[in-house]
Parts: C-alpha cells; structure tokens; sequence
C-alpha cells in the first residue's frame, strides 16, 4: 500500500461482506485513508472482528447487519448507515457466495438460487439502493461492484459461480448508463485468484486440504505460463484496485472492469 494517501476523509463508505476476506481488506483500505466505514455483512462476530481491526488501527467503523438476498434488508442498511454517519459517498458490492460444488452438470436449482440469490439478486439492489440514495441527497458517488475474472472467461469448475460474475459485469454497465446524469460513477473491480473462505466448499468436495485451493491453481498457472505475476492475488490488491475506483484519481472512469488477476486473464 501506497503511504499517507487519505482520499476519502469525512467520506462514508458501506461494503456489503466486510467481515473476512476481501472485504475485510477493502474496509481497512477505507478506513486507513480517513473514511468512516460501515462492515456489513450478515455474520456479526467476522464483522466485528473488522471493526475492532479497523478501531487498533486507529480508524473509524461500525458494524451493521445485512442479508444482502433480503432486499428489505439491504434497505434497512442503506437507512441505518446514512443515520450513523450521514449521506453514503461510496458503496461496495462485495458480498459473495461460491457454488457448492465444482462442475456445473452437478448444480441444482437450490444451488442456482442460493448463489444468484447473493451475487447477483444482492450485488444489483444493494447498488440500486445505495444510487437512489446518492440521488436523494444530490451525492456525487462511486458504486463499485466485486465480480470476477470467471464472469469474463468461465472454465469448466464453474456453475452457478461463474455466470453469477457475468451477470454482474452486465448489471454494473447498465447501472452507470443509469447513474450517469446524476454523476454517479459505477464500476467493477474482477479479482482472480485470492485465497479466502470462498473456495472452501470446493476444497472439501475435492478432498483437498483447507485454504490449498488457490495455491494449486496458482501453481498450475505459473507451472503453464499461464500467469504473468506469479503469485497469487491478496486482499489488499483488490482493495487498492477498489480504492482507486473510488477516488477522484478515477473521475473519468465508468462503466469499467477492472482485472486485478496477474495477468491471469490475458491467457484465458
């Protein structure tokens, strides 16, 4: 990370699934440059944990509950962010679930909903929600959405996973067109792989060793040329990447995709 960058003081910032991972890390980003960061997400003890992080670091953030495929839910976010720190500046799309199994002809029709229920039923009406209120309150905000560099080049471990991404490229399009005149910015950030508990369902289904997944894909894909940077991804790649987006150094840009992959996607 770059150091003593503070683009977002007294700006208030949301993240939908701040409680591990690559939330975790875009919420510490936040906070580190001066916003005041609500970590939403619906498991409260993750969630807290950020905030605690956040508060040792000597930033500011408080905990909000949300299920994100309840859409009343998410409104109920949107209103008790904007009572605890006023007017929403930049929202963060990052809540994410993966499919449960790791090929596509074993995906049930619970498996498609439960994962289109958070990616992309969640993603869509969580940005929807948080651009009306920037409209309301005449804010010139950034809305960024986490999709993947699956939803741009999908392989043959994907089901429900991979088009849940691609939908959410399209949606994020559609909702800067939509944002524009207000001079809302939309965009999505499309990591690759980062390891995290998302691939925890495949590596028990695989039989692999937890928190392994990503290392055996990254090893294959350096093993193949068919990484550039060879290593793998971490929280705070993205975060700086989602950072960036929403700061004024990107008030040319919408409507973008932004890889943050090393280069994976160039080989796809």
């Amino acid at each position: 990370m770059e150091k003593g960058l503070k683009r977002f003081i007294d700006k208030n910032v949301v993240v939908t699934g701040g409680g591990s991972g690559i939330g975790r890390g875009i919420c510490k980003r936040f906070a580190s440059e001066g916003a005041n960061v609500i970590v939403a997400d619906i498991d409260e003890k993750g969630g807290r944990e950020t905030v605690e992080i956040i508060a040792n670091e000597g930033g500011i953030a408080e905990y909000i509950y949300v299920d994100v495929s309840d859409n009343d839910s998410i409104n109920e976010l949107i209103k008790k962010s904007a009572d605890k720190f006023g007017k929403i500046d930049v929202a963060v799309a990052n809540a994410g679930i993966s499919d449960r199994s790791s090929s596509a002809l074993e995906a049930t029709p619970d498996d498609w909903d439960r994962v289109y229920g958070v990616n992309v039923k969640g993603a869509f009406f969580f940005s929807k929600a948080a651009i009306l209120h920037m409209m309301e309150n005449d804010v010139k905000g950034s809305v960024v959405t986490i999709s993947s560099i699956m939803g741009r080049a999908i392989k043959n471990m994907t089901g429900a996973y991979a088009s849940s991404k691609a939908a959410v490229i399209a949606f994020t399009k559609t909702l800067a067109k939509c944002a524009s005149n207000a001079g809302i910015r939309v965009n999505s950030v499309a990591p690759g792989m980062v390891a995290t508990n998302l691939y925890n369902l495949v590596e028990k289904e695989l039989m692999m060793e937890k928190n392994s997944f990503v290392k055996w894909i990254i090893d294959q894909s350096i093993k193949n040329g068919n990484i550039l940077i060879p290593r793998e991804g971490t929280p705070e790649d993205i975060a700086a990447a989602v950072a960036f987006l929403s700061s004024e150094d990107a008030s040319y840009i919408t409507a973008q995709v932004l890889c943050v992959d090393g280069g994976m996607d160039w080989s796809w």
